[in-house]
């Protein structure tokens, strides 16, 4: 049973009012609002909301075309992902299958600090190319990278 479905400006609205700790320090070190959530929900494709078998949203997730055949692919979640944590793992593979044909290279950066993003990139199949200064505190994150042709 698929636990995710199209995100609405809602579910970014629940999420970034519930949002993880280390994934607020995320959005937040790079020089974003919590409102930049469901605004993101709004202009990326694939947006999409994952859920708990309660129906209760856990994340949003989307990637935001950048050029022909290349996305942004953004996760944002709730502390309530370790309720179920292998269902999330295999919910968030099965969206990735299903968005990422539409996309020859995903990207993004992730908080060096945030490490339930790294197992998570890693578990979908992103490599960290770097670390790199960002933000308006030039914090320290991930170049994250998966090529999907």
């Amino acid at each position: 049973m698929k636990q995710y479905r199209p995100a609405t400006f809602r579910d970014g609205l629940e999420v970034a009012q519930n949002l993880r700790d280390e994934d607020r320090a995320e959005v937040e070190g790079l020089g974003h609002s919590l409102l930049h959530i469901p605004y993101g929900v709004l202009i990326s494709d694939h947006s999409t909301a994952f859920h708990l078998r309660d129906g209760s949203i856990v994340g949003v997730a989307g990637i935001t075309p950048v050029e022909e055949g290349i996305g942004q692919i953004w996760m944002l979640c709730t502390s309530d992902i370790i309720k179920e944590p292998i269902t999330f793992f295999r919910q968030s593979e099965k969206w990735m299958a299903e968005a990422q044909g539409d996309y020859r290279l995903l990207w993004n950066l992730a908080d060096a600090r945030n490490h339930v993003h790294h197992r998570l990139l890693k578990f979908l199949g992103f490599k960290a190319l770097r670390t790199v200064p960002a933000g308006p505190n030039q914090l320290p994150y991930l170049e994250i990278v998966k090529l999907c042709a």
